[in-house]
């Protein structure tokens, strides 16, 4: 029944269908709406609370919770890698570009603290820690690593 009122706002507000038909190879789960939605609550709150308490650290709340809010609802609808062949896969950035890339050209997988970067050239793609990523997805990149980097 909650789902359902969530699932309307969705589709309305950000054009998403239900959460379930979410698709890709890689993408981000739902805890990330939820992170973009407290965010813009926090903005909204402070915001609010500006009228009644003249306070400075609200100035900076306020619209700093709504831009990560924003960039947070962004990153959770728009990014997200799909394999469209074994050879070739589409990543498309948190504002809703998109790169066509091939498997031969990763050259790293870099493990940072919070993420992953796939170096494909000169060009990276940014994979965060909490995504989802397809079985389909790991087994290519790891291919397309072992490929580059054999083991004796």
């Amino acid at each position: 029944m909650k789902l359902k009122i969530v699932e309307f706002l969705l589709e309305k507000f950000l054009g998403t269908t239900k959460l379930s038909e979410r698709e890709g190879d890689m993408f981000l789960p739902e805890r990330m709406l939820s992170i973009a939605l407290t965010f813009l609550l926090l903005g909204i709150g402070c915001g609010i609370a500006l009228f009644f308490v003249q306070n400075y650290y609200l100035i900076v709340f306020c619209p700093s919770g709504l831009v990560m809010g924003v960039i947070s609802i962004l990153c959770w609808k728009n990014q997200r890698i799909e394999v469209l062949s074994d050879e070739v896969f589409r990543y498309t950035t948190f504002l809703g570009k998109s790169y066509e890339y091939r498997f031969s050209d990763i050259t790293m997988l870099r493990r940072n603290r919070d993420s992953m970067t796939l170096f494909l050239g000169e060009n990276k793609v940014h994979i965060e820690s909490m995504a989802i990523l397809s079985d389909r997805l790991v087994d290519l990149i790891n291919k397309a690593l072992a490929e580059k980097y054999p083991t004796e």
